[in-house]
């Protein structure tokens, strides 16, 4: 496995996160289903494709994206091609929950566990 912990973490990462939950999470549901992901707000209907699509969606490999992982609860400073690289080099026992969004919050990429990306305005 790809050792991520080599990108830069961000320190203020509660408070980036905080802001990501109150676009696009639904509190109260997220309470009930434990992920992110599967608490979207009402309004957001994500797009759904295989994760072996991700080098597809359109960024580019050196886009300054921010990288969330929900289970290690860590927020960490990549470019889209070490997260493409990261997904791609994932053996199917392990499994991720993760965010990919950019300083504006404009559009976030979901890789999921259930070998899925969720894609909202992307």
């Amino acid at each position: 496995m790809l050792d991520f912990t080599a990108y830069d973490r961000i320190l203020n990462a509660p408070w980036l996160i905080e802001r990501f939950r109150d676009r696009y999470v639904d509190r109260t549901r997220l309470k009930q289903v434990g992920l992110m992901w599967n608490a979207c707000l009402p309004q957001y209907q994500p797009r759904c494709i295989p994760t072996e699509e991700i080098a597809e969606l359109g960024l580019p490999r050196d886009k300054k994206v921010f990288f969330y992982s929900e289970r290690d609860r860590m927020l960490y400073a990549a470019s889209f091609g070490a997260v493409v690289d990261y997904v791609e080099q994932l053996e199917l026992w392990e499994e991720i929950d993760a965010y990919l969004f950019d300083g504006t919050m404009d559009w976030v990429i979901a890789v999921t566990h259930e070998d899925a990306i969720l894609c909202l305005g992307i």
